[in-house]
């Protein structure tokens, strides 16, 4: 904390026009949301018997429940159900949990921004650095998975990089736009956390979109965390690659989504040190 507390100094003043050119200045922003992330990271499971591994327990029995409730007792025929309901739910918990962190990362460090000047957005950055941190914790375990039912690695699960790419940069605009709203209005953290159980059943995490007729399809794959869910299956479990088309839709929405988020943290900015 000491390391991290003299660089956000040195940031500080060099953001001022003292010391420090613009290349240098960005060397400090990230060494500052390298810092934070990973002191985030270990905070997280700080007194924690098990520590990280709850990181990998918690997917690991949202997995077990479901798949005795759809796979047993509904009896729901999908190919490595198993590995379609995993991956399902370890995107679904990371987009979930970055931006209900993203968004409350202002707030969270309030005695920082009432301290020190910096660009405000190293601490939304950072919170979903911390998250994705865990993401990839979870995307081993889900390849260890794949190894022990039997389903080797191909060419085609190189399409996930592209698709982890989307994930954040969707969760990122999402949590620049809530994070400043969350300052504005407090209510923001229970309307998204309904929105949150909402919207885990409206993405296809526990169902195929295939399931659906073609009309409801469209509808559902408006939601760019759909499409990408689904699209990361493809990749890894029935080794498909969809149409260019497709996947430049999908990119689309998430930029479209990430720079509204962002023009709303920018318009909301200047407000934060008297709102908090």
């Amino acid at each position: 904390m000491h390391y991290l507390f003299r660089t956000f100094i040195q940031y500080s003043l060099a953001s001022e026009g003292v010391d420090l050119k613009k290349k240098e200045l960005r060397k400090k922003e990230w060494r500052i949301i390298r810092e934070i992330s990973w002191n985030d990271f270990k905070l997280k499971y700080n007194r924690s018997v098990l520590g990280f591994v709850w990181s990998f327990i918690k997917p690991l029995l949202m997995l077990l429940t479901l798949y005795i409730v759809f796979h047993v007792l509904f009896k729901w025929n999908i190919p490595h159900y198993e590995l379609f309901l995993l991956l399902g739910i370890i995107l679904w918990n990371f987009f979930s949990e970055a931006t209900s962190n993203g968004m409350n990362a202002l707030i969270s460090k309030q005695s920082l921004i009432k301290k020190i000047f910096f660009r405000r957005r190293i601490l939304i950055i950072s919170s979903c650095i911390t998250d994705v941190i865990s993401l990839v914790l979870n995307i081993i375990v889900f390849l260890l998975f794949m190894l022990a039912f039997g389903m080797g690695f191909s060419s085609y699960n190189l399409m996930f990089l592209l698709y982890f790419a989307e994930i954040f940069i969707l969760a990122l605009g999402m949590s620049y736009g809530l994070s400043a709203l969350y300052i504005k209005y407090r209510d923001m953290k229970h309307i998204w956390d309904v929105l949150l159980q909402i919207g885990f059943w409206i993405t296809p995490i526990v169902y195929a979109v295939s399931t659906f007729p073609q009309k409801y399809v469209n509808l559902i794959m408006l939601n760019p965390l759909a499409r990408i869910i689904n699209d990361s299956r493809d990749a890894f479990i029935f080794h498909y690659i969809p149409s260019l088309k497709h996947l430049a839709i999908t990119i689309v929405l998430c930029l479209v989504i990430y720079f509204i988020g962002f023009w709303i943290f920018r318009k909301i900015s200047p407000y934060f040190a008297e709102k908090i």
